[in-house]
């Protein structure tokens, strides 16, 4: 009977060191459920943006189109209507799991390839890495949605940021 119960307990602790182990492979393996999609964001030039008509007063929805931008910043802070991104976010159809989970308090200012400066909304999560990572002036690439388009321009709603790669010691060393 001893014996029974102590093959037992063995084959029991081979099959939870397997199921660990297979449940650490997965873990390793499978994509963080959080992670960024940074393909969905579709190359956008901020003139082409900038460009486009606008209403003269209210504003125009957008398809919460993903833009990947790429220009100059300009400034980390600047106050702006952000009271409009929970409006627009859902008349789009956003739940409200998802607006509750977008917390923008400030816009940032940016300069396009062609001079034109825009006032974009970034939530605050991101804003708060950005003056670590980009200088002012320097370049950086913006993923942001399209939600809405005002008299003064596009509602650009930042969720992420790419700063520019710095160069390596040895690339530095070999130049």
């Amino acid at each position: 009977m001893a014996g029974a119960l102590l093959d037992c307990k063995t084959c029991v602790a081979a099959a939870l060191r397997r199921l660990c182990l297979a449940i650490g492979l997965v873990a390793l393996l499978a994509p963080p459920a959080l992670a960024f999609d940074f393909c969905r964001y579709q190359a956008a030039d901020l003139d082409d943006v900038l460009a486009q008509r606008h209403p003269q007063t209210g504003l125009d929805l957008y398809r919460a189109t993903p833009l990947r931008l790429e220009f100059k910043l300009v400034s980390y802070e600047e106050t702006c209507a952000v009271q409009s991104i929970p409006l627009a976010m859902r008349m789009l159809g956003f739940t409200e799991e998802q607006i509750d989970g977008v917390q923008a308090t400030r816009c940032i200012k940016v300069r396009s390839a062609k001079g034109k400066e825009a006032r974009l909304f970034i939530q605050d999560v991101v804003r708060a890495h950005l003056p670590g990572e980009v200088p002012l002036g320097g370049p950086v690439t913006l993923f942001a949605i399209h939600l809405f388009r005002t008299s003064e321009g596009p509602g650009l709603l930042v969720n992420e940021f790419e700063a520019p790669k710095k160069p390596d010691k040895s690339d530095v060393a070999a130049a």
